[in-house]
């Protein structure tokens, strides 16, 4: 069970991120994507700057170039989410995120030219069908506008995975927290109108923490931390679960139907994660 942490703490990744859809579905209801873009990252940047200010004192260019472009890769992937679910589904952006599963392992390919194991290949296989059954109650997907910029929004998330599995080490995932969240902060202020903090609902100031604290500063830490001891292929087929608990959370808070579909679906995703995992090495 020791040599499977990395593999388990990235789920615990998925689990909170499934969650974050419903809470960002909420949230659009008082402002906008790019306001909620901002203000989630600049309290994230701000808390990893506190805790790893000494580091970040004594950084050098091509650390912090780094964390410049994977500020830049995350602020593609969640504005690009955010603004794709003003017009879909918490579910079928989930879904639309997670074909990261097929982008990652092409573009691993294309830089280390090392092919994904004959399992990994056919999890991807499997998991896909799987999520096509978990997005698609009604038997089409019948794109729009938030569809498309959510599939540009897994190419982004593919790039920062890549990126997170050559940069991220011990010494050096601190600052690279720091930088990219307030990369997006930054990115993200200047696509900003002015916001009246008064007229907001207190709920929505519960939903920011929980975006804030669990859903970027906690799961950016996993990531950097545990993704590096696995491959970026394996890590993206385990994000594959992201939609699964998307699903079940949107069910759960009476925001979409439950649809036999969809749990088959659901399934189909969870076999083609473990079965994946099933027989390989844990740790890089």
């Amino acid at each position: 069970m020791k040599n499977a942490r990395p593999e388990l703490m990235l789920v615990l990744c998925t689990i909170i991120w499934g969650a974050t859809f419903p809470a960002i579905k909420y949230a659009l209801q008082f402002v906008t994507a790019w306001q909620l873009v901002a203000m989630r990252f600049t309290a994230a940047g701000l808390i990893f700057a506190i805790f790893y200010r000494k580091e970040l004192l004594a950084l050098r260019a091509p650390l912090a170039l780094h964390g410049l472009l994977l500020g830049v890769f995350l602020f593609a992937g969640f504005s690009l989410q955010t603004l794709g679910l003003e017009t879909t589904t918490s579910s079928r952006s989930a879904f639309l995120t997670e074909l990261l599963v097929v982008f990652t392992p092409l573009f691993h390919f294309l830089l280390s030219r090392q092919l994904p194991s004959w399992r990994t290949a056919m999890g991807v296989l499997v998991v896909m069908s799987g999520m096509y059954l978990l997005i698609s109650p009604e038997g089409t997907l019948a794109p729009n506008t938030g569809d498309f910029l959510t599939l540009g929004c897994a190419l982004a998330f593919s790039a920062y995975i890549l990126a997170v599995d050559r940069w991220s080490t011990a010494s050096s995932r601190g600052p690279l927290a720091a930088l990219q969240c307030l990369t997006v902060a930054a990115l993200a202020i200047t696509n900003t109108t002015q916001l009246s903090f008064t007229t907001l609902p207190p709920l929505l100031w519960g939903i920011l923490a929980f975006l804030v604290l669990p859903g970027t500063v906690v799961v950016v830490l996993l990531q950097l931390r545990y993704q590096p001891l696995t491959t970026p292929t394996r890590a993206g087929i385990i994000f594959a679960l992201e939609p699964v608990f998307a699903m079940l959370y949107a069910v759960l808070l009476g925001l979409e139907d439950l649809q036999l579909r969809s749990v088959v679906g659901a399934v189909v995703v969870t076999f083609g994660v473990v079965w994946t995992e099933m027989g390989q090495p844990h740790a890089r």
